[in-house]
């Protein structure tokens, strides 16, 4: 099945299952069953608009709509284009080859994209079914389950600089390897090198949490930042204890 939208035929066969956390916005999406494409605005002669960070309306509300079925997280769709729609719209124009901005324009070459999305690359060869994959490279995130992506978010890792703390210097990396998440807090963590929304431990003191500031580049003391709350609250709900996390 095609559908068009002002001019743009998106494909239904590479849409999933839409990621669904309230009975908000389940009622939203019904009618963005698995399978299917997100029912589009009215078609015109005209291409769709030029989206950015800001914006309202029906072309907004298909944009989430949209980002959610291919496994992002724009948070509520509400029409509204705010934080958590930005967020995603970088995520997927990293994955798809396109250099985020910080207004999150989505202009003809992201709504091409929406039409035939790419998959993220995966960064380990034989990596466990279930899994966390963190790409320092391209500062994502990508949650797997039965080997099939579940979840896809951008990030903020360590900016390899050096800093120090009441006299105790380090380097803010990210480290690279194996792991898996040995612990979670169900709430703040006011750690001494600043606080950590719902943690989730892969190594030492090293953890994905929720942040207020999550940039277009790594700033991180080391871990890797999610957008919050919506973002944060959705990995540690979907993410236990012994999943298996790989940064690379």
């Amino acid at each position: 099945m095609r559908l068009k939208i002002a001019g743009l035929a998106l494909v239904a066969g590479a849409v999933t299952a839409p990621l669904i956390s309230s009975p908000a916005e389940a009622a939203a999406l019904s009618a963005n069953a698995p399978g299917t494409v997100a029912a589009a605005p009215a078609a015109s002669a005209a291409a769709p608009p030029t989206l950015h960070y800001g914006s309202k309306g029906k072309y907004v509300t298909y944009l989430q709509k949209r980002l959610r079925a291919l496994r992002y997280d724009p948070g509520s769709v509400d029409g509204r284009y705010g934080k958590d729609t930005l967020y995603a719209v970088w995520a997927f124009q990293k994955v798809n080859g396109l250099k985020p901005g910080g207004k999150g324009t989505v202009g003809k070459g992201t709504w091409r994209a929406l039409a035939r999305p790419k998959s993220p690359v995966r960064i380990v060869k034989k990596p466990a079914a279930n899994r966390v994959e963190i790409s320092k490279k391209r500062q994502l995130v990508v949650v797997y389950k039965n080997n099939r992506v579940y979840l896809i978010s951008h990030t903020s890792t360590g900016n390899n600089k050096r800093y120090c703390y009441k006299g105790e210097c380090d380097v803010a990396r990210t480290p690279s390897g194996n792991f898996k998440v040995t612990r979670k807090i169900n709430g703040w963590r006011h750690a001494k090198l600043g606080d950590l929304y719902k943690p989730i431990y892969f190594y030492r003191g090293w953890a994905l949490h929720g942040s207020p500031s999550v940039p277009l580049y790594p700033a991180s003391h080391g871990c890797a930042r999610l957008p919050m709350k919506h973002t944060a609250d959705l990995m540690f709900k979907i993410i236990p204890v012994g999943f298996r996390v790989y940064v690379r």
